[in-house]
């Protein structure tokens, strides 16, 4: 049952004022918000950091590499511009973001939302450090939460679960592991940013069912020059899938982890979560906190794990240095994670929080849209049931009440949704009957 507590800000329907001092409060604490913020990628995911600090009165400017980011119109991004690439130009990107804070007479707090700009402050955070503040890990675990390989390398040292994995680097050990997958298996790379460049920015990896078609997608990946992992593949359901969302101080403490379970995903098994609510799982975040803070991590992380039926155990599957797509639900249900980070470099010290609302619901519509298409053709789920799983949602990735540029711009103001009302027609008239899911 979701949790009736008052909510950190208004409920659809009421939009809050911009607060004009450069002092603000949230659950009665005041703090200091006159030091500015960058956000670094102003997708859906920048959208949200935005939100979350300029809702508090915290300034915000926003970069990113291209120019049609949904976050360059929310209303809480002050100023924004597009940046050099962090991959092909780094170092026009440290010159373009000194030269940004220039004018600014404080460090400047600095907030990647993606693993590409996580990387380039990492890796280039001596050039930066006289100009802005920064959540970072040590280098060396920076690097490591990134490459997959090295990841898995740190949850076996630190008695954490994951997935049977392998790591072939030539075609001839891929021979000699074939037969040690459990099948279905998924083959994922040690890079995920470099491999959606390559692949596309939704491929995650390629499942296999058997040993012949993992032998000759491992030799695609090889050929692309990508360096890749294979996993025995964690076989229950979708809606096994959960996230743990939190934060780790720059002394080490744990200051939030928001468990929530991703119900769908796009492409279905292997894609990007597009429904997830938001479920009390005080064992599953405290697998979470362990980790981060056994490795030495400090900053905002987003943990995706799967429950495996085999032997009930919840594997690790992925890390994210940054926000995750779906914080917009973090933040609604009371764990303001940009803040706390905010909080935590300007010196003002966030409180822990960990009981968060439940049985709260995130959208991102149209992607699901696209994944129930899939689960609908399987005969998983029906079109009413797919209505009623939306009509639940209060938490959205675009669409924000006090905040609706983003979405009536990147959805052509209703438009784009034209797709599902024909998708429905075409069920009815075919006579389809919506299967139960």
């Amino acid at each position: 049952m979701a949790d009736k507590r008052t909510l950190p800000y208004a409920p659809p329907g009421i939009a809050p004022r911009l607060r004009e001092s450069s002092r603000t409060t949230t659950g009665g604490k005041a703090f200091d918000t006159r030091i500015g913020a960058f956000v670094l990628g102003m997708n859906e995911t920048g959208l949200t950091a935005a939100r979350c600090l300029g809702r508090e009165g915290i300034s915000v400017k926003g970069f990113d590499i291209g120019a049609r980011r949904a976050g360059f119109r929310s209303r809480f991004c002050r100023a924004s511009a597009v940046c050099p690439d962090p991959l092909e130009q780094p170092d026009d990107l440290v010159r373009f973001l000194r030269r940004q804070a220039s004018d600014e007479s404080r460090k400047v707090v600095l907030l990647p939302t993606s693993d590409l700009f996580f990387l380039f402050l990492s890796r280039h955070r001596a050039q930066l450090a006289d100009k802005f503040l920064m959540s970072l890990p040590a280098e060396e675990v920076a690097e490591g939460v990134v490459n997959k390989r090295r990841l898995y390398e740190l949850a076996a040292a630190n008695d954490t679960p994951f997935p049977q994995s392998y790591f072939p680097g030539t075609y001839d050990e891929a021979v000699a592991v074939k037969d040690s997958l459990r099948y279905p298996a998924f083959i994922k790379p040690y890079w995920g940013h470099q491999w959606r460049r390559h692949f596309g920015g939704l491929h995650k990896g390629f499942k296999v069912q058997t040993p012949d078609e993992f032998l000759a997608r491992y030799r695609e990946v090889l050929a692309s020059g990508h360096l890749a992992l294979v996993q025995s593949y964690v076989t229950s359901p979708d809606d096994n899938l959960f996230s743990v969302s939190l934060y780790v101080s720059q002394a080490g403490e744990g200051l939030g982890a928001f468990p929530r379970r991703q119900v769908r995903q796009y492409p279905p098994n292997s894609g990007t979560v597009t429904l997830a609510v938001s479920e009390r799982n005080p064992k599953l975040a405290a697998v979470a906190t362990h980790f981060c803070q056994s490795i030495g991590y400090r900053g905002i992380a987003g943990l995706e794990f799967k429950r495996d039926r085999e032997d009930d155990q919840y594997k690790l599957l992925d890390f994210n240095p940054r926000l995750m797509l779906s914080d917009g639900l973090t933040a609604y249900c009371g764990i303001n994670l940009p803040l706390m980070q905010y909080l935590d470099l300007t010196g003002q010290r966030p409180e822990p929080l960990q009981d968060a609302v439940e049985g709260a619901t995130w959208l991102e519509s149209i992607a699901d849209f696209h994944a129930f298409k899939q689960y609908h053709e399987r005969g998983e789920l029906g079109f009413k049931d797919w209505l009623k799983s939306m009509g639940r949602a209060r938490v959205f990735a675009l669409f924000a009440w006090d905040d609706p540029l983003p979405f009536l711009v990147a959805r052509r103001f209703g438009l784009s949704y034209g797709r599902i009302v024909e998708y429905a027609i075409k069920d009815f008239l075919h006579g389809k009957s919506p299967r139960s899911s």
